[in-house]
């Protein structure tokens, strides 16, 4: 009797617990509610070159900025219309209209209505006559108004540039183009598709992950892979003009390892095609594909996880106890916790089955931002939003998992109004999230934030940044900003220039600050971040002066490194030769020094210096290395110093939880200074604030340096073989020099000024072509107008005599690279 009162008493008790829980899950739902995020609801559009779809577009909630929305190029057809194919809608189309506008957005050319055809989901909007000689290209936003189930109205908007069709010659590069890439594929023609290729020691023919003009047939023709196209072969049309297009296919295909297992891989085949006078040229190449990771056994070995045919810089992190590791692989990000066996495929956008093509767009990326040692992990996703609470916008969304839950938990959103690519240049790795405070930070337009999410309260930490007095490690958790000593704001205003100057090092991850100060006669400079280590530049005042182009600089004497504990690890000072650096460039582990001398009373430019880091990621348990197979080639896995443990492997996916009220951001995106946008291989590879590197990256690339007003300043290859321009009256007055000369001439052109300093004489010549000459900054300080050039010889306005001299291409070549390639040039 008493053991069954015992047993009635455990009971109650535990019916009393499971109440208490159910409850607390209910009212915990009134808030919070667990979610998948559901499927894509907004259409698809794509348009017509011959009988092939190109240019799917993916629509937008949110009304975009016009100038950097330049993704695709469409031609129009022969009688000025566009066929739209309106694909994947989930909901009644209202009605469809249009606006026409200049690419720097600034005016609309025309608008108007179009009407879906029948049932075949197709509308035509007739052009005629909007585009001409003085504007040849321009942007089309295509606005579908539908109706969702809930009743509400939608406006989604679609983006792309239009192009006359008599200036291009698109039909017949992309007819080419898909002719190659099935040659490829089905490894037929070899002997034609080798007079295409140009192999050299510049191509990597020990992989299959990055193949390119340079590439020996085997690797063009995809080896032993034997790739077998999955779903459609996605054709973009990314640049068009009367001397080349460039062509952008995305698609996946399934390959067959030597040991019969199947994977799956995304695939990015980019072509640059020139037609002329019925014959085709190949000028460039280049295919990348990653493998996509499964999370099957068959990726799991006794000593790590094999992630197959990715790029060398995978990104991961590893947690403090070297047992659970994260790694974002085809914009997917995974969580491998060994201890437990356990594999959580924590964010994806794609569909699980991989039937809706909406959810496979590709313009966003996942970005670790930290992992605790209970293995949290936060992480951003920026870019465009696939489906889910944001779908349509674009934007970084901040995320926390929580591994013990297997719930994911949206901590803020911070909306954008550009393009995946500017976005997660401008936000994506200027953001930083701190679990453990609940508070964010982020660098926009100059100003540093610091909000805390839960209160919704924000700071202004520093603001008035402009470029090269602020500088953010690649991961996000470093950021340097220069600062006084004083700490009161309005002190801060009374102070002088002598005041000490500050450089604040903040690490967001710990919240530990380091201070760098330097006397009343110098400045600082931060200039960016080495695997941890912090690099910076001291100027004094007395050196302060300007280049031969007119512009002011501080260069400096001194660069150094820093640790973390603010301690000197290196330092770098030319000036032992008279040389001083102004800019610092760094790539991973590369840092390249862009040199002045000073001659005179100006600085001219000098050769660069490089220096290479020796810094490396601290020793692990579980370390990211390569490997090879005859089949596949060089590939990249995880290696697990204690092996992989003996459990079967758990596959988790997490649901979201969607809070009633989500912490959502926006700032004023307002562009103040013009930026450089460097497009390469269908992408948008760098952005720079210097004209001159962003057409040195544009070279390496074979691509388009475009302004932030949308004006051409460079592209590869594009330009006339001659070209002349009219000059005369260029001539010093009585106590002017050449330069002002040369300037006050230009004045007429009413033209961007451009510094292309560094720039090589061939890359140049393509902005003379655009119709404005250029000016160069001799050895001898002196200026002189470059006015046109053949294949041979160039030709140039002397401003000391006022005559027109024509000397051969190398010769000019010498004379440019005495004077540090010192080039000024003007776009319109």
């Amino acid at each position: 009797m008493k053991k069954k009162l015992i047993k009635i008493g455990v009971l109650s008790v535990v019916f009393i617990i499971a109440l208490w829980i159910s409850s607390v899950v209910i009212n915990h739902g009134e808030k919070d509610r667990l979610v998948d995020l559901g499927a894509p609801t907004i259409p698809r559009v794509s348009f017509s070159v011959g009988e092939t779809e190109v240019n799917p577009l993916f629509g937008y909630t949110d009304e975009m900025d016009i100038t950097a929305v330049r993704d695709t190029i469409t031609p129009l057809e022969s009688d000025g219309n566009l066929t739209v194919h309106i694909r994947k809608m989930s909901s009644k189309v209202q009605s469809i209209s249009y606006e026409v506008y200049s690419l720097d957005g600034e005016s609309v050319l025309t608008d108007g209505k179009a009407k879906i055809s029948g049932e075949s989901s197709d509308a035509v909007i007739n052009l005629n006559g909007v585009l001409s000689d003085e504007t040849p290209e321009a942007v089309l936003r295509l606005m579908i108004k539908q109706k969702e189930n809930d009743g509400q109205k939608k406006t989604i908007s679609f983006y792309t540039r239009i192009v006359r069709p008599g200036e291009v010659t698109t039909d017949k590069c992309l007819e080419f183009a898909k002719d190659f890439h099935t040659k490829l594929l089905t490894k037929q023609d070899g002997e034609t598709i080798s007079t295409y290729l140009e192999p050299s020691e510049e191509s990597d023919n020990t992989t299959y992950q990055t193949v390119n003009i340079h590439s020996d047939l085997t690797h063009a023709q995809w080896g032993t892979l034997n790739p077998k196209i999955l779903g459609d072969v996605e054709w973009n049309i990314k640049e068009s003009n009367t001397v080349y297009t460039s062509i952008l296919a995305n698609y996946k295909v399934l390959c067959e390892d030597e040991n019969g297992n199947k994977n799956q891989y995304e695939v990015k085949e980019f072509f640059r095609v020139r037609f002329l006078v019925d014959t085709i040229y190949l000028l460039d190449y280049n295919r990348n594909m990653e493998q996509i990771f499964s999370g099957e056994k068959k990726e799991f070995t006794d000593s790590g996880i094999q992630l197959g045919i990715v790029q060398e810089n995978v990104t991961y992190e590893v947690n403090k106890d070297q047992t659970s590791v994260a790694f974002v692989q085809a914009r997917e990000l995974w969580l491998y916790q060994n201890d437990a066996g356990k594999l959580t495929k924590v964010f994806s956008f794609a569909d699980q089955e991989g039937r809706d093509i909406r959810s496979e767009n590709n313009q966003h990326a996942v970005r670790i931002i930290s992992m605790d040692q209970k293995d949290q992990l936060v992480f951003a996703v920026y870019g465009y939003m696939n489906r889910g609470p944001h779908e349509g916008q674009v934007g970084v969304g901040i995320y926390c998992y929580d591994s013990k839950k297997e719930q994911i938990e949206e901590k803020a959103f911070i909306t954008s109004t550009k393009s995946f690519a500017i976005a997660e240049d401008e936000l994506g790795k200027m953001v930083y999230y701190n679990n453990d405070t609940a508070m964010l930070y982020v660098l926009t337009d100059g100003t540093l934030y610091q909000i805390q999410v839960d209160e919704e309260k924000q700071d202004v930490l520093a603001e008035g940044l402009t470029e090269g007095q602020y500088a953010v490690s690649a991961d996000g958790h470093l950021m340097a900003y220069q600062t006084i000593a004083s700490e009161d704001k309005e002190e801060k205003k009374k102070e002088s220039d002598a005041s000490v100057q500050v450089i604040r090092v903040m690490n967001l991850k710990t919240g530990k600050i380091n201070e760098i100060a330097v006397k009343d006669s110098e400045t600082l400079r931060p200039i960016g971040f080495v695997n941890g280590d912090f690099v910076y530049g001291k100027s004094r005042v007395e050196d302060e002066g300007t280049t031969v182009s007119g512009e002011t600089i501080s260069p400096m004497y001194e660069v150094e490194i820093r640790n973390s504990k603010n301690k000197k690890e290196a330092s770098y000072n030319f000036t032992d030769k008279d040389i001083y650096t102004i800019d610092v460039q760094i790539e991973e582990n590369l840092l390249t020094f862009h040199r002045v001398v000073k001659e005179n009373e100006s600085y001219v430019g000098t050769k660069q210096e490089y220096v290479t880091s020796n810094v490396e990621r601290k020793e692990s348990k579980i370390t990211l290395e390569s490997y090879a197979t005859e089949q596949n080639g060089k590939q990249m896995r995880f290696v697990f110093a204690d092996g992989i443990k003996e459990k079967k492997m758990i596959l988790v996916k997490p649901l979201q939880t969607a809070k009633t009220h989500m912490s959502t951001i926006a700032f004023d995106e307002k562009q103040k200074d013009v930026k450089f946008y460097v497009y390469g291989m269908g992408e948008l590879a760098a952005i720079y604030d210097k004209a001159g590197y962003a057409v040195r990256k544009a070279e390496q690339v074979s691509g388009v340096v475009i302004s932030s007003e949308q004006k051409y300043v460079w592209e590869k290859g594009n330009r006339d073989l001659v070209y002349d321009i009219d000059v005369s009256n260029v001539k010093v007055a009585e106590g002017e020099s050449t330069l002002e000369a040369c300037e006050g001439y230009m004045s007429q052109y009413k033209a961007q000024k451009l510094d292309l300093t560094g720039c090589e004489l061939e890359q140049v010549l393509y902005v003379i072509n655009r119709g404005c000459p250029m000016i160069l900054i001799l050895d001898s300080g002196e200026a002189i107008l470059l006015t046109g050039y053949s294949t041979t010889d160039i030709t140039y306005m002397d401003p000391k005599t006022g005559e027109k001299h024509t000397v051969g291409m190398s010769t000019m070549s010498e004379m440019a690279e005495s004077g540090g390639n010192t080039f000024i040039g003007y776009i319109r």
